[in-house]
């Protein structure tokens, strides 16, 4: 009888704490743009940081798996781990105050540079 009202009560217990985990997740923005050849309008107006730090994040996990399988010397892709790293910590002390226009033209060319010494190291195409 006991194990019976428990079974009962247990369900919408779970089934409250399973809505309760995935609503921060349902509440999150997933912008999709499907603009072609121009940026959406949740990409701002050519100076968001989000367009930067995807392509940094990107960047670096590109340099990592060249280290890791051999595309680039070792030497070498400690070399691009470093440049990334002082890339990082610029964008952070730039983005404490928010990125202004030439604070972003900095950051991007920076970027820009790295991933031309990348693509003239390595044998993979980018």
């Amino acid at each position: 009888m006991k194990t019976a009202v428990i079974r009962k009560a247990l369900l919408p217990v779970l089934a409250a704490s399973a809505v309760m985990v995935s609503t921060p997740a349902l509440a999150q923005n997933f912008s999709v743009s499907l603009s072609f050849g121009s940026p959406g309008y949740s990409q701002g107006y050519g100076y968001g940081s989000r367009d930067l730090g995807y392509r940094a994040h990107a960047l670096s996990q590109h340099i990592n798996r060249l280290a890791w399988s051999g595309g680039v010397n070792r030497l070498r892709a400690h070399d691009l781990a470093r440049q990334m790293d002082q890339y990082q910590r610029l964008e952070y002390r730039y983005a404490r105050n928010g990125l202004s226009p030439a604070e972003y033209r900095d950051l991007d060319r920076r970027l820009d540079r790295i991933e031309w010494d990348v693509q003239r190291t390595s044998r993979s195409r980018w």
